[in-house]
């Protein structure tokens, strides 16, 4: 299911089998963003970081931390080893935790019906 924040189009994720998140959908976004509450819930420690990157946000260039998370679930669809930079993005609507972008979304064949409220992931072979 999809749910609207604003403009925004929003689907719950859940992260390593432990953490719920809400996550903007962002086909533009070349990596999935994670705010830093998020990624402390799920133990992305500074230590586990694997590059940095400059992410160009509506406010401008920003320096993110890169990390791979283990699961990034959405309904029965799962990637595995996702990877995700540590950003709190400064205009997102109330209870939003990031993007879901490119990282997650090209391991599937994307069908968006705002509309209805329906985002299909299936498996690409």
């Amino acid at each position: 299911p999809v749910t609207r924040a604003g403009r925004s189009l929003v689907v719950q994720a859940r992260l390593n089998d432990s953490r719920e998140a809400k996550l903007i959908v962002d086909t533009g976004a070349e990596i999935t963003v994670l705010s830093r509450a998020v990624a402390m819930d799920i133990g992305l420690l500074p230590s586990l970081v694997i590059a940095t990157v400059t992410l160009n946000t509506a406010g401008g260039s920003v320096r993110a931390d890169v990390f791979r998370v283990g699961t990034v679930s959405l309904g029965t669809a799962e990637a595995r080893n996702v990877t995700v930079a540590v950003h709190d993005l400064p205009d997102a609507p109330a209870g939003v935790d990031g993007l879901l972008g490119l990282t997650f979304l090209d391991q599937f064949l994307v069908t968006l019906d705002a509309k209805k409220g329906e985002l299909n992931l299936k498996p690409r072979q």
